[in-house]
């Protein structure tokens, strides 16, 4: 028994779609490790923008302190550090 030209072009249809299916689950599997890694990155830069938007709070705070009392100052350093160590989770003697 031979195979007709439609059996033939029924094969390659099956073969390929098989072959694609392969592909994309290499695919996905190649790319499923970059997703954690990235996630990863994301949540890097994000702490890292929160950091310098802490500090930039800081550099505000010293360039007015030139001008107000020493007692001023350290009330302000204090509010300060229980804000950072309530965000940190973090609890400090009273």
């Amino acid at each position: 028994m031979s195979l007709t030209h439609d059996d033939l072009k029924a094969i390659r249809e099956i073969i390929r779609d098989d072959t694609s299916s392969v592909v994309r689950s290499a695919v996905r599997e190649e790319l499923h490790p970059l997703s954690g890694e990235l996630e990863a990155l994301r949540n890097d830069v994000k702490e890292i923008y929160d950091m310098i938007s802490d500090l930039q709070g800081v550099v505000v705070h010293d360039e007015e302190s030139q001008k107000i009392n020493l007692e001023e100052k350290l009330l302000r350093l204090n509010s300060d550090l229980l804000a950072i160590a309530k965000r940190a989770g973090v609890s400090l003697p009273r």
